[in-house]
């Protein structure tokens, strides 16, 4: 019983009432995407550019698209900006330790692949850029990511992301061309399966021209145990696969997370990310659990909200929503234990 007293009221509700939270969660942003789709240009839920037909090729899936307001703008010389990715940042009053600053994007496709290498490169300012793609490339015969890394081997060892880059080829097209500052290399380094749960490839990332920026190590995490609309099939693996991920991230540089549309799966990831490392109710320092005694809120509840306010169908069914409450029970109980020690 005294156990049970150190689990935040939150942790407690039955899987029926976290359905009927995620259902609310859900009519809410559907209310958004009326006012997304309705023509309202000035609106909070504009999808802006994503709906052009010029960024068609750009766009994995037509119904999945960044709103127009927190979209990543490609740092182009000219031309065409455009890539269906989103900053995300996790800040929950009272509990956040600190920001939790992501980037959540699609799948690269073979379209889109090196744009995603130019966009890492200029968002991430230090060194240790992390990656972290939970999907598997295919599942079912059907493409869910392109392989846009080097993954060894004397044929797979250099890719090279140019410096003028058009989707489809077709350069005749008005707006599809962008035109960065240099090309890219991405180097293979090394890879190694962890616990046969996911594959941490090391990568070299650099501007040909070194003069145009220092070279960046990239440390891509590949788990491809996650199905699409779908949950984790263990909790463990996810949470050591959190823990590694978040340990190699320069400060400064937010996390890059995909799946393949860069919602379901990635929001799970962000979301669970943020609860271990940068909440209070799920940290310990010297026998004690930093746990706000006086917070009334659902803690994970608020997370998801941040998130699809900020790009839509993060965690995006009621399975991998409740999810989250598990894997947090589980780590609060184990907390207790270590502290109880």
């Amino acid at each position: 019983m005294e156990q049970d007293n150190k689990i935040p009221w939150y942790l407690k509700q039955t899987d029926k009432e976290l359905i009927e939270k995620f259902k609310f969660i859900q009519y809410q942003e559907d209310e958004r995407l009326r006012e997304a789709t309705n023509g309202t240009a000035d609106s909070r839920w504009s999808l802006g550019i994503s709906v052009l037909e010029e960024n068609d090729l750009r766009n994995r899936y037509v119904n999945i698209m960044p709103y127009e307001r927190n979209r990543v703008a490609l740092d182009v010389v000219n031309g065409n900006d455009y890539i269906n990715a989103s900053y995300i940042k996790v800040d929950i009053p009272q509990q956040s330790i600190n920001p939790g600053h992501y980037i959540s994007t699609q799948g690269p496709t073979k379209y889109t692949w090196q744009q995603f290498w130019q966009m890492c490169y200029r968002e991430c300012p230090n060194e240790n850029i992390v990656i972290v793609m939970v999907t598997p490339l295919k599942e079912h015969g059907r493409e869910k990511c392109y392989p846009y890394w080097p993954m060894g081997g004397q044929s797979d060892v250099i890719k090279v992301a140019p410096r003028i880059q058009c989707p489809g080829g077709d350069k005749n097209r008005p707006n599809t061309t962008s035109t960065f500052f240099s090309e890219l290399q991405i180097e293979y380094i090394t890879s190694e399966k962890h616990d046969d749960n996911y594959t941490l490839t090391t990568l070299n990332l650099k501007p040909t021209n070194p003069k145009l920026g220092p070279p960046k190590l990239v440390h891509h995490f590949y788990f491809d145990k996650w199905r699409d609309m779908s949950k984790p099939e263990e909790v463990i693996p996810i949470m050591k696969l959190c823990n590694h991920s978040h340990s190699l991230n320069s400060g400064g540089n937010p996390i890059i997370v995909h799946c393949s549309a860069g919602v379901g799966r990635t929001g799970t990831f962000i979301a669970l990310d943020h609860l271990i490392h940068d909440t209070l109710d799920f940290q310990a320092q010297e026998n004690t659990i930093l746990e706000v005694k006086q917070y009334k809120r659902d803690l994970i509840e608020q997370i998801v909200l941040q998130l699809r306010s900020q790009r839509m169908k993060m965690v995006q069914i009621k399975d991998q929503y409740i999810f989250i409450y598990h894997l947090a029970l589980h780590l609060r109980e184990k907390l207790a234990k270590r502290v109880k020690k």
